[in-house]
């Protein structure tokens, strides 16, 4: 029987630390990504970025001379002088012509994309893309971002018209006539994309339940473990395992996903820069939810029959003895506390997560294990008052 019950408590357990993992991915889709204002205070880091600034740049300055057109122009200039040999002069000035403008239309747009102006513009488009980045997640297309095969395209066509403005202001008045065009650019390749916006609609739905459904499973096979303590140490380190392979293999994949992008020829820096600033608040709750389980795991030992355990809080109660003994006699605050001290730790440890959920940063993780620990010697204390 007791075989039984340790088997079914594996079980249970296994479960939770699935739908941990789960629950955390699904917070983060649900919270980061189809939430326009987390959304775009993920994206706006990017805006000051230089590998993403160089790459949009080139791109933008791309455009421009593509839709200007300069050798036809040069070409009609030179024919209006009327001079007999000036066409095929022009014909060989062209490229040097060309490369010149070139290079300060690059300048003026670099010196736009640098600008507190751009990061304006980049904050208001993809404040107004969120909505289609939201249909792209679930399977639809919209108008500022697309999804092409397995590419995330973004429409870089309003920082083309805002570099237009920018030029003809600096006296390049010819290439006002340069068209508000739409530039797709893209900034991920995802092979398995579709299964993506699958789970993300899935997760979507699940966010607010999986994190219930997992805590009642942990409790459940914490109840059915003989040992309850020890059915949630193991539960606690189940948890913390399966998180930290959840965080090597999103290492692996990230590296396969840098070289799959450079047999494709493209710019692995800028778009590694976009993943991680789009994936960096995932990392980060993984990371403090494994954080979590192994601290966790560990105050659930020292609360154990261990060797260890035993010479720690052994030495705990010999260096708050003596504070114990200089307070005095307490009987009503030592009955109140030895009274009531289960429901005091399960206060203890909700207000701990609700801490942990609102801010949910490794050094958070720390600073309430601190905080936990020095009530809970308070408690040590007020419980030993002498009689």
């Amino acid at each position: 029987m007791r075989t039984l019950r340790w088997t079914g408590a594996v079980v249970l357990l296994v479960i939770s630390s699935l739908l941990v993992v789960a629950s955390v991915t699904a917070r983060f889709a649900r919270a980061e990504l189809l939430n326009t204002d987390r959304y775009v205070e993920t994206v706006a880091p990017l805006a000051s970025d230089p590998d993403v600034q160089e790459a949009i740049t080139r791109r933008v300055t791309d455009a421009v001379m593509n839709s200007a057109d300069l050798p036809a122009l040069i070409q009609q200039l030179a024919e209006a002088t009327g001079i007999k040999a000036a066409p095929q002069a022009a014909t060989l000035a062209a490229p040097a012509i060309t490369n010149w403008i070139k290079g300060q239309v690059q300048r003026i747009v670099g010196d736009l994309v640098t600008s507190p102006q751009f990061a304006t513009l980049w904050t208001e488009v993809n404040r107004s893309a969120h909505t289609q980045i939201e249909k792209l997640l679930t399977g639809e297309d919209g108008t500022v971002v697309s999804t092409q095969d397995t590419d995330i395209v973004i429409n870089l066509g309003p920082v083309v018209t805002a570099a237009k403005d920018n030029l003809v202001a600096r006296g390049w008045g010819f290439l006002s006539k340069v068209p508000d065009v739409s530039i797709p650019y893209t900034v991920a390749t995802i092979d398995n994309l579709p299964e993506i916006q699958r789970y993300v609609k899935l997760l979507d739905k699940a966010g607010t339940w999986l994190p219930i459904l997992a805590l009642i499973l942990l409790g459940l096979g914490v109840w059915c473990a003989p040992n309850h303590r020890r059915g949630l140490l193991v539960g606690l380190l189940i948890s913390a395992v399966l998180l930290l392979l959840t965080l090597a293999a999103y290492a692996v994949f990230r590296n396969r996903y840098a070289e799959k992008l450079a047999a494709k020829g493209f710019n692995t820096d800028v778009a590694l820069t976009v993943w991680d600033q789009l994936l960096r608040y995932l990392v980060i709750a993984l990371a403090t939810t494994t954080v979590a389980a192994a601290l966790a795991a560990i105050w659930v030992y020292l609360a154990g029959p261990g060797r260890g355990a035993t010479l720690f809080r052994r030495g705990v109660n010999s260096a708050i003895d003596p504070v114990g003994r200089a307070i005095g006699p307490q009987p009503g605050v030592r009955r109140f506390v030895r009274r009531w001290q289960p429901w005091i730790a399960v206060v203890l440890a909700a207000g701990a997560m609700w801490w942990l959920l609102a801010n949910p940063t490794v050094a958070t993780a720390f600073l309430i294990v601190g905080v936990v620990a020095l009530l809970t010697a308070v408690i040590t204390l007020l419980r030993r008052l002498p009689a």
